[in-house]
C-alpha cells in the first residue's frame, strides 16, 4: 500500500499551532519535448527552432482554482536569450489517469504584451528596440479576479496581465536589485561593468501570493552582486542568503527577508503559499539523474523573519545579531528512495510548484513541474503528490 510512497510527518514551529502534513507521492506525467503549442505561431526562430513549440513550459505552474486546469509557463525561450521567442503562457487540464499516471491536455496559449501592445520578447538584446521589450517569465499566479501576476529575471520585475495577456501594469522594485549598465552580453552584465543588482539570469525565479491576496513575495534565484561572498563574474556567484521580497498589490513595499540556502551551489527556483504565514520554497542543485543531490522543497515561516530592506550587503555569510531569517524546515524531499524517482531520466531543473484541487480523501494535489530547456531530445515532467493538513494534537 505505501510502495512508492513517503509519508512525511513533522511538528509546527510554533508548538501546538501549527497543523501537520503528511505527503504522499502520486504519479507523474511526461510530455514529450517536440510538442507543439497552440500559439498558432508558424515559422522559426533564429536558431531554426519552430516558433510554437511547447517546450520549457515548467519553469511554473499554478492552479486557476477551477477543476483541474492549471497555467504552465515557459521562460525565454531556447538558446538562453539568443532569440526573440515571443513570450507566453498555457492553460492545461492535468488530472488523475490510470494507476500512478496523470492526464495532461493543452487547451490554450496565450502570448504576452508589453504596455504598448507589443510582444513581449525572451532575446537578451531587445531592451535597445522601441517596439519589443525583452521578457524571462519564471514565475507565475493567478488572482481571484483572473488577473496574472508574472515575475520575471531580466528585471528584475513582477508585472500583472489580464487573461488574454494584456499588459496592466508593472511593480516599481526598489534600487537595489536593478542594474544600471545592461547588456544582451551576459558576461557584460557583471563586475566591474555592475557593482549592485541582480545576477544576470539569477533575478526573480519564483513567486507567490499571499492567502489573502492582498500582497505577494518575488524569490530571488540567486544572490544579488552585492550579496555575494566572492566577486560574481563570468557567471559565477556565492552568497549565502537569498533576499526574498513582498511587496502589497497596491505597489507598497511590506519587507525584504533574508532565505538561508543549504548550499552557496543551490538556487531557489519556486515559492508559494502553503497555508497563513507559511510558505513552500523549492531549492536544488544543478544535477540531473543519479548524480542529482538536492530536490527540496523546504517550509518556510514568515512570522519572526526581521525586514532587511535596509541592509545594503548581506555578504560575510552571517547576519547581524538582531536579523532573524526565514526559518526553514524540509517539507518533502523528491529525491527520497521510497518515492522511486530519482533514476536516469531524472531532470536537473525542477522549478514549479503548485497547490491543486481538494481531493476526495481530504488531500491537495501539490504539482511539481520541470523546465526542458526546449531541448526536443528531453520530456518535461509534472510530479504529483498529494497533501493531507492535520491538526495538531
Amino acid at each position: 500500500m505505501l510502495t512508492n510512497m513517503l509519508a512525511i510527518l513533522f511538528s509546527s514551529l510554533i508548538q501546538n499551532a501549527e497543523p501537520i502534513y503528511e505527503i504522499r507521492y502520486f504519479g507523474k506525467v511526461s510530455i514529450p519535448g517536440n510538442s507543439v503549442d497552440k500559439s498558432g505561431l508558424a515559422g522559426m526562430l533564429e536558431d531554426k527552432s519552430p516558433a510554437n513549440r511547447l517546450g520549457g513550459f515548467g519553469s511554473a505552474i499554478e492552479w486557476t482554482g477551477k477543476n483541474d486546469i492549471y497555467l504552465i509557463l515557459p521562460d525565454r525561450g531556447p538558446g538562453d536569450g539568443a532569440n526573440s521567442y515571443p513570450c507566453r503562457f498555457h492553460m492545461v487540464e492535468i488530472k488523475p489517469g490510470k494507476g500512478d499516471s496523470l492526464d495532461f491536455k493543452l487547451m490554450q496559449t496565450t502570448l504576452l504584451k508589453d504596455a504598448g501592445g507589443n510582444p513581449l520578447s525572451g532575446n537578451s538584446g531587445d531592451f535597445m528596440r522601441s517596439d519589443k521589450t525583452r521578457f524571462d517569465p519564471e514565475g507565475i499566479r493567478m488572482l481571484k479576479n483572473g488577473n496574472i501576476l508574472v515575475s520575471e529575471e531580466y528585471g528584475p520585475g513582477v508585472w500583472m496581465f489580464d487573461q488574454q495577456g494584456k499588459f496592466i501594469r508593472q511593480f516599481k522594485m526598489p534600487d537595489k536589485y536593478l542594474i544600471q549598465k545592461k547588456s544582451a552580453d551576459a558576461a557584460k552584465e557583471f563586475p566591474p561593468h555592475n557593482s549592485i543588482g541582480r545576477i544576470t539570469n539569477k533575478g526573480f525565479e519564483g513567486l507567490a501570493l499571499a492567502e489573502d491576496q492582498k500582497s505577494f513575495v518575488a524569490a530571488l534565484q540567486g544572490s544579488l552582486i552585492q550579496d555575494c561572498e566572492a566577486p560574481a563574474q563570468d557567471g559565477k556567484f556565492a552568497g549565502k542568503f537569498l533576499r526574498f521580497l513582498q511587496m502589497e498589490l497596491n505597489g507598497k513595499l511590506v519587507r525584504e527577508m533574508a532565505y538561508p540556502l543549504e548550499s552557496q551551489k543551490n538556487l531557489v527556483c519556486e515559492i508559494l503559499c502553503l497555508k497563513g504565514d507559511d510558505y513552500l520554497v523549492l531549492e536544488r542543485d544543478g544535477e540531473k539523474g543519479p548524480t542529482s543531490g538536492c530536490k527540496k522543497i523546504f517550509r518556510v515561516n514568515t512570522l519572526g523573519a526581521s525586514d532587511i530592506s535596509g541592509i545594503r550587503s548581506l555578504a560575510g555569510g552571517k547576519l547581524p545579531e538582531a536579523i532573524k531569517p526565514l526559518k526553514k524546515e524540509l517539507f518533502l524531499d523528491l529525491l527520497a528512495p521510497s518515492h522511486g524517482l530519482k533514476d536516469e531520466h531524472f531532470p536537473a531543473k525542477i522549478e514549479g510548484i503548485a497547490l491543486g484541487p481538494k481531493q476526495p480523501d481530504g488531500s491537495r494535489l501539490l504539482m511539481v513541474s520541470s523546465d526542458n530547456d526546449f531541448n526536443v531530445d528531453e520530456p518535461s515532467w509534472i510530479y504529483c503528490f498529494k497533501v493531507f493538513i492535520k491538526k495538531n494534537p
